[in-house]
């Protein structure tokens, strides 16, 4: 027997609200990697994937893997430049 759906909002929704609104409270996830609060993105540095700490100045995560950016494959080592 065919399901039957019921429709309960039969006008479209609206569009979500601004993270700019009053009273809207903006939680950053904790990093991937390493659970550090304040959030992580991962940002390309001279080819290289790297996992960074936003919280703490786009400090490197220490428990990250970097990755060639392009291929998305580990790497063993973080090249000097990137270490920094």
């Amino acid at each position: 027997m065919p399901a039957t759906l019921v429709v309960l909002h039969p006008a479209s929704l609206s569009a979500p609200l601004s993270r700019t609104e009053d009273g809207v409270i903006y939680e950053a996830s904790p990093c991937q990697a390493c659970g550090v609060a304040g959030g992580a993105d991962w940002i390309k540095v001279d080819g290289t994937g790297v996992l960074v700490h936003n919280a703490r100045g786009r400090e490197r995560c220490p428990v990250a893997a970097p990755f060639d950016w392009e291929t998305g494959k580990p790497l063993t080592a973080l090249p000097e430049a990137v270490a920094a």
